[in-house]
């Protein structure tokens, strides 16, 4: 299915777009096992860090804040960093530390993590 973007007329505001391919074989329980608690709320979500690896090392405490804006709304988060080599100390910080003290009720869980992500968030939680 293609857009064409010359058509589209634009507002301000937020727009959801959906969409799922007839043939899809996603089941409706699975996604609510997925990504809900045991009262169905989406409560859980996944965040895959390589979609914003866009040839940036994540370094700073700036980058990590930006990945986990709006992510205070979730009881769950999972950070996937397949195809990171590596995050700054800075970031794991901020990620792991200063805003785990902030948002305590929150569970951040990690994977796909190589051992030199591994070491810094190891790091960072020891503080």
């Amino acid at each position: 299915m293609s857009t064409d973007l010359r058509n589209i007329k634009y507002t301000q505001g937020t727009k959801v777009v959906f969409s799922i391919n007839l043939d899809s074989t996603r089941n409706l329980i699975n996604v609510f096992n997925r990504y809900s608690d045991n009262n169905y709320e989406f409560s859980k979500t996944e965040v895959a860090i390589k979609l914003f690896s866009i040839g940036v090392n994540y370094i700073s405490r700036s980058q990590a804040r930006r990945v986990l804006t709006g992510l205070e709304k979730f009881k769950t988060i999972i950070l996937d960093f397949n195809g990171i080599d590596t995050v700054g100390q800075s970031f794991a910080d901020e990620i792991f530390r200063i805003w785990k003290i902030k948002n305590p009720k929150i569970n951040i869980i990690f994977r796909n993590a190589n051992e030199n992500v591994q070491f810094m968030i190891k790091r960072a939680k020891s503080f």
